[in-house]
C-alpha cells in the first residue's frame, strides 16, 4: 500500500485539505514545493477534469519520477445554475474582483432568490502517478444542497455552505466524519481502494 504521496498543486490551502484527508487512511502527503522549486502549471481546460489532473501530476512526475504524484481537479456544481462554475468556478470568481473566501460565498448566497433550487454538490476527481508509472484515478462528490448561511468551525469556504446528506455542511464535521461526506474523502477513499484491490 502506498504510504506517501506528493502534491502537484501551487495551493497551500487544498494542499491543507488534501494532507487532512490522506491522514485519516495514515498516509502522509507534502506539497512538491518542498521538494523542489515552485513551477507554472500548463493551462488548464474549462471541460475536461480528468485531463486537467493528468497534466499537473504528470508535469510534477517529470521533476519527481521516483515519487508518487497526486494531482487533483475539483469543481462546484449548482442546479439552479447550470450554465455557471463547475471545473471554472474559482477563476470566475476571482474575475469579479472577489478577494477572500468570505467574500465568495457571500456572492454565492446572495444569488439565490427563495423560489431557486438549491441543489449543489462539490466534485473532485484525483490522478495519482505511481513511482512505477502507473495512474490511477477516481472521483467523489460531496454535498447535496446549498446552506442559507455559512455554518461549521471545522474548514473555511465552500465547505461552510455545501450541506452533506446528514443535513450538516462539511465545515460542521471534523475531519475523522467529514472524509465520509466530502468531495475529496470519497475520492481518496476510492482511490486507495483501487490501489489495494492492484495490489
Amino acid at each position: 500500500m502506498i504510504k506517501n504521496l506528493v502534491v502537484a498543486s501551487n495551493n497551500s490551502a487544498k494542499t491543507r485539505e488534501i494532507q487532512g484527508v490522506f491522514a485519516e487512511f495514515d498516509v502522509s502527503v507534502v506539497n512538491y514545493r518542498e521538494l523542489i522549486d515552485e513551477k507554472k502549471f500548463p493551462t488548464e481546460t474549462v471541460a475536461d477534469q480528468y485531463t486537467n489532473a493528468l497534466n499537473k501530476a504528470r508535469y510534477i512526475q517529470q521533476f519527481l519520477p521516483n515519487n508518487n504524484i497526486l494531482a487533483d481537479d475539483t469543481g462546484a456544481y449548482f442546479t439552479a445554475f447550470p450554465e455557471r462554475f463547475g471545473l471554472t468556478t474559482s477563476r470566475e470568481l476571482k474575475a469579479l474582483g472577489l478577494n477572500s473566501v468570505r467574500e465568495e460565498d457571500a456572492y454565492l448566497l446572495d444569488l439565490y432568490k427563495p423560489i431557486l433550487n438549491r441543489g449543489a454538490y462539490l466534485e473532485a476527481l484525483f490522478v495519482l502517478i505511481t513511482s512505477t508509472g502507473k495512474t490511477v484515478s477516481s472521483v467523489g462528490r460531496g454535498g447535496v444542497l446549498l446552506a442559507k448561511s455559512e455554518r461549521g468551525k471545522y474548514a473555511v469556504g465552500f465547505d461552510t455552505l455545501f450541506e452533506a446528506e446528514n443535513g450538516k455542511t462539511l465545515a460542521e464535521m471534523p475531519m475523522a466524519e467529514r472524509v465520509l461526506y466530502s468531495h475529496r474523502g470519497r475520492a481518496a477513499q476510492k482511490l486507495l481502494q483501487k490501489i489495494s484491490d492492484d495490489c
